[in-house]
């Protein structure tokens, strides 16, 4: 088995501060999130479980390091909508290219 091989895999709250440390500086040094804080961990977890309820979130892993992650929420909140998503996908920083 090669173990450089990236595994993609569901997140799960456990894996909220390393996913958090991605996110990050997507707030802190872009306009891209929309935020202007970086969440708590607590709220970030939350975040987690309330897309897991009903979506898909998923993390890329190699060696037991995430990497990057990505999940989809409601494109509007409307029964027409229901299976219409948005999808998010962030990397860690010194991956992007």
């Amino acid at each position: 088995m090669d173990t450089n091989e990236i595994k993609i895999r569901p997140a799960t709250e456990a894996d909220a501060a390393e996913i958090l440390n991605i996110y990050a500086p997507y707030i802190t040094d872009t306009a891209i999130t929309f935020e202007y804080d970086v969440p708590t961990l607590e709220e970030f977890t939350g975040r987690i479980r309330h897309t897991l309820e009903k979506y898909p979130y998923l993390v890329a892993e190699q060696n037991g390091k995430i990497l990057g992650y990505a999940y989809v929420g409601p494109f509007h909140d409307r029964a027409a909508y229901e299976w219409a998503v948005e999808t998010s996908i962030y990397v860690e920083e010194n991956l992007r290219r």
